[in-house]
């Protein structure tokens, strides 16, 4: 069962793709590790100043009042992600990453989810089993080769407002 299936059965909202064109990022010296981009080498490439405002300034463009999920390819750029969008605005943002502590990311998601913070950088936490039918935007700034993998994190934008499927 294909997410194009589960969007003609009204099980998932259509997705609206914008590609965004960093200007000068290389994947030229990215190694392949078990199938998809080595994770070191990613993080290196993605963690670059000129990276991180390259992907923030079409976030900030393209974001109006929508919130967001943006998967990182390491912590750092999560973090330091988070903090270019902060000089945008302060609050705007915040991270999460495998280490947070559970008090610290329950209270981020609960602000997420009440619309008090717009964005959400995060690195490996929010892939799987995070549901959140107001997130209306996911910005990829963590690529990948794997399909299953893009398709996880794309995914958490595709859920449906309830009322919307409930009782079909």
């Amino acid at each position: 069962y294909e997410i194009s299936d589960a969007i003609h059965d009204g099980w998932l909202v259509p997705i609206e793709q914008r590609v965004v064109s960093v200007a000068g990022l290389d994947f030229a010296g990215i190694r392949t590790t078990a199938g998809d981009l080595n994770g070191a080498d990613l993080a290196k490439v993605m963690e670059a100043e000129r990276n991180l405002h390259a992907i923030a300034a079409p976030a900030i463009e393209l974001l109006g009042s929508r919130r967001a999920i943006v998967f990182c390819a390491s912590v750092a750029q999560a973090e330091r992600l988070a903090e270019i969008l902060n000089r945008h605005r302060n609050g705007m943002a915040g991270w999460v990453c495998g280490k947070t502590t559970d008090q610290t990311r329950a209270q981020l998601l609960r602000q997420f989810a009440a619309g008090q913070v717009q964005v959400v950088c995060n690195c490996g936490v929010l892939t799987e089993g995070f549901d959140d039918p107001g997130v209306e935007v996911i910005i990829m700034g963590r690529p990948t080769k794997s399909r299953a993998l893009y398709a996880q994190m794309i995914g958490r934008a595709t859920r449906p407002l309830p009322g919307i499927v409930d009782g079909l």
